[in-house]
């Protein structure tokens, strides 16, 4: 798998082909497995298990957009001189809806619409409990976003066959956000971030039916989605 060619010039966008645009296809900040592997059969993806992984970008300034996280199916590897190797094959991408439309300036205002750090979750549902596409289960994506917020996302959208027009899917994709709300605390001093903004939220954590959502510039968060409510006290990962 390749980074998205999102100029179409037929290279992908990254600092080896000069289409970097602040790392908004390729400056890969987090990488984290989906907790359980899951039955994509319903979704057109076959009867085997399949093993997710998400890998998200941290974006220091665009010229336009604001920065991808990929959905990718690493259930397949090879096994090379004794080393195994993953073969990842690109599912998704998910952006802020309408991040085409947008860019991160720099300066004050470096890393503001990137994403950071996210959690993820797996739910066990019935047809009468399923809130996705069907099947056994749901997946979903919290992602803390800088200042965007959180954004939860749902996973049985991103791995379904792709849709053309990536806005609509990245709306399709979208179960909910979230922006904090403080009142402005001191700035803290660092060289590398500019820490006045509220929010700025560095990571988000699921747990048994809860989101944690940590603040820079004004703490803590505990917050809910309504559809995790079902799952309060429970843990499946």
């Amino acid at each position: 798998m390749d980074f998205a060619d999102l100029d179409h010039d037929g290279q992908p966008d990254s600092s080896t082909t000069g289409n970097v645009n602040g790392g908004r296809a390729s400056y890969i900040h987090y990488v984290e497995p989906f907790p359980v592997l899951v039955d994509g059969s319903h979704l057109g993806l076959g009867s085997e298990l399949r093993h997710v992984t998400f890998c998200a970008t941290e974006v220091l300034e665009t010229s336009v957009g604001t920065g991808l996280t990929y959905i990718l199916d690493t259930t397949e590897y090879e096994m090379v001189n004794g080393n195994l190797r993953f073969k990842p094959q690109l599912l998704s991408y998910w952006e802020n809806p309408f991040g085409v439309d947008h860019y991160i300036p720099g300066g004050e205002e470096w890393l503001i619409f990137s994403p950071h750090n996210l959690d993820s979750a797996w739910f066990p549902t019935t047809p009468e409990t399923d809130t996705s596409m069907g099947g056994s289960w749901d997946g979903r994506l919290y992602m803390g976003n800088y200042h965007t917020g959180l954004w939860v996302l749902d996973l049985e959208t991103l791995m379904a066959p792709p849709v053309e027009n990536m806005t609509d899917l990245h709306f399709a994709a979208t179960v909910g956000y979230y922006l904090p709300h403080g009142a402005d605390g001191q700035p803290l001093d660092s060289a590398f971030y500019d820490f006045g903004w509220i929010p700025f939220l560095w990571t988000a954590e699921y747990h048994k039916g809860y989101i944690y959502l940590s603040c820079i510039t004004s703490g803590l968060y505990i917050v809910q989605l309504d559809l995790d409510v079902p799952y309060t006290g429970q843990d499946y990962g």
